[in-house]
């Protein structure tokens, strides 16, 4: 059982109370979490397919592949598009065409990288809160570099955030606990007074296997199931919720719980 564990409260099932609970630290997730880029997203895919003579694949499809990062992305939706144009789609049909999709999924993703996408309400006052609390706060995503940098600073979250490891910031990505434990050690936080902040099952499982509690967001991706039927500490419909409950992190060398 985790401290936030701990901390549910028996008179609402689902939720936490954090108002206890010392965070040393929170991760957050990008997509879905912090932003919605869902019709970044749909553009880029749709030049990758258009480009590649392909036909299209639906907006709430690819809503249901988001969060694996960008290679997964691009395989998925490629194998869709070859099988409804009536062409081989199994692995080393994709993999002998994944390379140009790559390239066409990414020149697509950059005319519109920051433009489409709309930050969730209360992500924002939320790094706010957080940060004004003395909390430090770093970006874990399984998205690329060199889409993900820039997102966050288009959208005006950068300044809040420690640092942001992307999807190819390590060998290893969510729902691999690696990034997550990396993100804890330079913040110098431990991970079990490290919050991790996602909207999908990616994001619990890194964080459970870090030792990491975690609470997820009800209007993320989640690869289109329930949110709720992801094992978690908790379920919330904003990040200013979250921050809000936290309290401030206590002074350096004081105990957890301490004010």
């Amino acid at each position: 059982m985790t401290a936030v564990t701990a901390a549910l409260s028996a008179d609402r099932p689902g939720r936490l109370d954090l108002s206890q609970w010392a965070a040393e630290a929170v991760l957050l997730d990008l997509d879905g979490t912090l932003i919605n880029t869902l019709d970044e997203f749909d553009v880029a895919l749709a030049h990758m397919l258009r480009g590649m003579g392909l036909p299209p694949v639906a907006k709430d499809e690819i809503a249901r592949i988001i969060g694996k990062g960008s290679e997964h992305l691009v395989r998925s939706v490629l194998a869709l598009a070859l099988g409804r144009a009536g062409r081989a789609n199994d692995a080393a049909a994709v993999e002998a065409r994944f390379a140009d999709a790559m390239a066409r999924y990414y020149a697509g993703y950059g005319e519109v990288d920051g433009q489409l996408a709309t930050v969730f309400p209360g992500a924002l006052d939320g790094l706010r809160v957080l940060h004004g609390k003395g909390i430090p706060m770093a970006v874990v995503t399984n998205k690329p570099l060199r889409l993900a940098e820039p997102l966050l600073a288009t959208k005006g979250l950068a300044p809040w955030v420690q640092f942001l490891y992307g999807g190819d910031s390590f060998e290893k990505r969510k729902p691999d606990p690696y990034p997550l434990l990396k993100a804890c050690e330079r913040l110098g936080s431990s991970p079990a007074r490290t919050l991790m902040i996602g909207d999908s099952s990616n994001d619990a499982l890194a964080a459970r296997a870090a030792g990491c509690p975690v609470v997820l967001m009800r209007y993320g991706f989640n690869h289109g199931l329930p949110i709720e039927t992801v094992d978690a500490d908790g379920y919330f419909d904003s990040i200013d919720a979250i921050a809000r409950q936290l309290p401030a992190r206590p002074p350096a060398g004081a105990k957890p719980g301490q004010p």
